[in-house]
């Protein structure tokens, strides 16, 4: 049975379909059954009066086999949790990274689990988890009689992460749980609201909001939700249920904003005369606001509602009490990561959409971006500034009119067209500011590079589109096709070339990295910018269109991944950033985008593509290569990641008859502006 409701529908409205479903889903399986029984006129097809085939033997299997597995789940589950709550160290750590993480995603026995532990146990769990691991990490011993051989260190760091992996499975099970059918909205209400009483009653254990915010947070704070240690791709937390954070936070923010005195989170700190973590470990607003940078509907509508829900995209005006507020709070770095995050969040709605979701989106990430870029340097961790990294990546648009000085993104044309709500001011200082903080750390730095990679392809691929076709298919038109489209491309990569520059620049002055250092982040930065070049080939020759706007996390995701797996800076083990230089190096990777879109559409003449006497050129075909119809193309990443076929494309360039008058061998006005946008950048 299927609940089909409007995407912008409000709470209500959806709460009370669901509970009209839970309501009366048992009386029409009911109906069905006596149907069964005694069809009656109306197990006729009223089109054809042909009676309905009996639910087949195999269908009837699958229901029961279904429901006794739910039942099975739950019985399980309870099990499982009564476990959890006697089980010394091992035993925990042994049940949760086994039977529960086994089940972590199963909505029936997450629920169960959650339902079985209540509100009070799922904190106290996720508490004595984290104490758990600092202890045995505190005092793992030297060695190992069972493992003689293991380093203390290797050994230190598969304890550490056993348990945060432990810590992530928690709260992916109450995530789970809080998106499950096996609850009522009621359900999902009343359980946040308990969770929100527990962390107002200072009669309770101290240690209640360090629980609850391990509950919501998981293992970290990055609204990527990639476990930074450990198996590539495990989710750090769970994805909670717009709703179920949207009770927490109501409830939460009406304690601290109209309460007298000390929140009591602040009251069960000063319990303890040496409190265990950072002031944001405590703070409840730390954990919901990194749920909501998983939870990209719900962090928008916290951090931009709309001041009415009735209002158009031409109408909309934001509400920015909650901001304000936010602003005002005192922050540590620790609670600083989860604001960040919930801000990363709701920037995933910078795409274009008929709603006003791209136009809230738009504010917040302006009113951030000015705010981020004020933040005194102690505030910032690299967990921060990879999320601040995904809000400007987000934000491209405008981060390439503070690079290149102009509004471009306000011109007519079809990409431009693509792209979601801009802001109301222009922030060249501040978007320079946050750059140069942000690029700090190498995950920031690629999500940012890539991220302007994708955009300016995007952007040259829809100049090109504009190109009209060949008048006909004699060697003249093909050649006049060429000519135009190599002279709009050097003018197209102008303001390519300032957007890397400026990126580079602002790098540069971050990090102030130099010498081998220095080169190595370059060219790390150009990889990932070459990422973002090629990552658009779908896009080309009829493809539906620009795809721009909300990756930012999913390119941070992959940077995080690539990291796990192998963490050495730039793609490839060739470095033409050294071999060459930085402008040089930018020139060719220039120079291969311009040959590689013109080989896409078919506008590089077919000479070019042989050698002499017409015969396919010898010890190319790494970089030239032949498709399933034998027709020649370049390859790109070949050409980038190594120094001979690099010169062989260079030399092919210069000698082949067929590419002579075509303006493109030396890029200067790319690389000129490139110069001048690193400059500014790092100014």
């Amino acid at each position: 049975m299927y609940t089909v409701v409007a995407e912008d529908a409000d709470e209500s409205t959806v709460a009370a379909l669901e509970e009209l479903v839970i309501k009366y889903a048992p009386q029409v399986l009911d109906g069905v059954a006596s149907r069964t029984a005694d069809p009656g006129r109306n197990r006729d097809d009223p089109a054809t009066g042909t009676p309905s085939p009996e639910p087949s033997a195999s269908a009837t299997a699958a229901t029961t086999a279904s429901v006794t597995a739910g039942t099975e789940g739950s019985d399980r589950a309870r099990s499982d949790a009564e476990k959890a709550k006697n089980a010394k160290p091992d035993e925990l750590l042994e049940l949760i990274n086994g039977l529960l993480a086994d089940h972590k995603d199963d909505g029936v026995y997450a629920a169960a689990f959650a339902d079985a532990m209540g509100p009070e146990g799922m904190m106290e769990l996720a508490y004595t988890i984290n104490q758990q691991r600092q202890q045995q990490t505190e005092n793992l011993p030297a060695y190992d009689p069972n493992d003689p051989d293991a380093e203390y260190v290797t050994r230190w760091q598969q304890t550490e992460d056993a348990w945060l992996s432990a810590q992530a499975t928690l709260s992916i099970c109450l995530g789970t749980a809080t998106n499950s059918s096996a609850w009522t909205p009621q359900h999902r209400t009343d359980y946040a609201k308990i969770l929100s009483e527990l962390l107002a009653d200072e009669s309770q254990s101290y240690y209640m909001p360090l629980g609850f915010n391990l509950l919501l947070r998981g293992a970290n704070r990055s609204a990527t939700n990639i476990l930074s240690h450990g198996e590539p791709m495990a989710s750090a937390g769970g994805v909670f249920n717009k709703y179920f954070l949207q009770d927490l936070v109501s409830a939460a923010t009406a304690h601290e904003q109209t309460g007298d005195g000390l929140p009591a989170w602040q009251s069960q700190r000063m319990k303890t005369p040496s409190p265990e973590g950072a002031v944001g470990d405590w703070d409840p607003m730390a954990g919901i606001l990194t749920a909501m940078g998983r939870q990209p509907d719900a962090a928008l509508d916290f951090l931009a509602p709309p001041v009415d829900d009735r209002a158009t995209e031409q109408t909309v005006e934001v509400d920015g009490t909650t901001w304000e507020w936010l602003k005002g709070r005192d922050w540590d770095s620790t609670s600083f990561e989860a604001l960040t995050a919930a801000i990363a969040g709701a920037s995933e709605h910078r795409q274009l959409t008929t709603g006003t979701k791209d136009e809230r989106a738009a504010w917040i990430t302006e009113q951030a971006v000015v705010d981020m870029a004020g933040r005194k340097d102690g505030l910032w961790t690299d967990t921060s500034r990879q999320n601040a990294a995904v809000v400007l990546a987000n934000s491209m648009q405008e981060v390439d009119e503070s690079a290149n000085e102009t509004e471009n993104s306000r011109k007519d044309s079809a990409f431009n067209g693509s792209l979601p709500a801009g802001w109301e001011g222009y922030h060249p200082d501040e978007v320079k500011k946050l750059l140069q903080e942000t690029l700090k750390d190498d995950v920031a730095l690629q999500t940012v590079s890539a991220a302007a990679g994708r955009y300016t392809s995007l952007r040259l691929d829809d100049a090109l589109d504009t190109l009209p076709a060949d008048s006909d298919d004699s060697e003249d038109s093909g050649y006049s096709s060429l000519k135009a489209a190599s002279a709009l491309i050097v003018q197209k990569l102008e303001p390519d070339g300032r957007l890397l520059g400026y990126i580079q620049g602002a790098a540069e002055k971050g990090r102030d990295d130099d010498g081998e250092q220095l080169d190595a982040t370059n060219q790390m930065l150009l990889d990932a910018f070459d990422d973002g070049v090629y990552s658009t080939a779908a896009t080309v020759a009829g493809a539906a269109g620009p795809a721009w706007g909300g990756t930012a996390r999913n390119i941070a995701q992959s940077y995080l991944v690539a990291a796990l797996q192998k963490p050495v800076a730039g793609a490839s083990g060739w470095s033409d950033v050294q071999d060459y230089g930085m402008s040089e190096a930018v020139r060719r990777h220039f120079l291969v985008e311009a040959y590689v879109k013109l080989d896409e559409r078919g506008l590089l003449p077919a000479g070019v593509y042989e050698g002499v006497e017409d015969k396919a050129y010898t010890g190319f075909d790494a970089w030239m290569k032949r498709d399933a119809a034998g027709n020649s193309y370049l390859y790109a990443a070949a050409l980038l990641s190594d120094p001979d076929h690099m010169g062989q494309f260079v030399g092919w360039l210069t000698d082949d008859p067929d590419l002579a008058g075509v303006n493109l061998r030396d890029g200067v006005p790319a690389v000129k502006a490139f110069e001048a946008g690193h400059d500014a950048g790092g100014a």
